[in-house]
């Protein structure tokens, strides 16, 4: 789906700063930080699993909470 982010899909999303991330929802198995795979159960991916196109959300971090707003899903 390119309206709501689930497993798999491929998300770009911008900080405050508008400063733009691409990242894909994956599985405990696939999960790779540096190349943009992060777990759906991670702080970021609860984040964004299920949120739709133009929805900011709250990225809860150790570092301190976050908006961001999903501009782009692409599916896998």
């Amino acid at each position: 789906s390119t309206e709501k982010v689930q497993i798999g899909s491929w998300v770009t999303f911008a900080d405050e700063y508008n400063v733009e991330q691409r990242v894909q929802l994956v599985g405990d198995d696939q999960a790779d930080v540096a190349h943009g795979l992060f777990n759906w159960s991670s702080p970021l991916g609860r984040a964004l699993l299920g949120a739709q196109l133009g929805d900011e959300v709250q990225w809860k971090r150790p570092a301190g909470d976050q908006l961001i707003e999903i501009i782009r899903i692409e599916p896998a």
